[in-house]
């Protein structure tokens, strides 16, 4: 396997935890305002037929995120200002 290979693998990797976290946190989040709706309102007095359903984010397909990161890392490369090599 490459480095490139490798670098892709792990961005590959590190979008998914990405993703995989930031569900664990809208979850917990909506989770949070739920329980915080409870204790502010009074009982409702006649519920709908059917709750509102909540909406989640859209899928991001993950080769636009890897290249998104991508582009990202440049960036931040681009804009640190480069060392002077350093002679020992």
């Amino acid at each position: 396997m490459t480095d490139d290979d490798d670098q892709k693998n792990f961005r590959r990797a590190s979008a998914q935890a990405f993703f995989d976290s930031l569900d664990e946190l809208l979850d917990s989040i909506e989770s949070s305002n739920d329980r915080s709706a409870q204790a502010k309102s009074p009982p409702p007095q006649a519920k709908p037929s059917s709750p509102p359903k909540k909406a989640r984010p859209a899928k991001i397909n993950l080769s636009d995120f890897e290249d998104a990161i991508a582009d990202l890392e440049q960036f931040i490369q681009n804009k640190q200002p480069k060392r002077p090599e350093s002679k020992e």
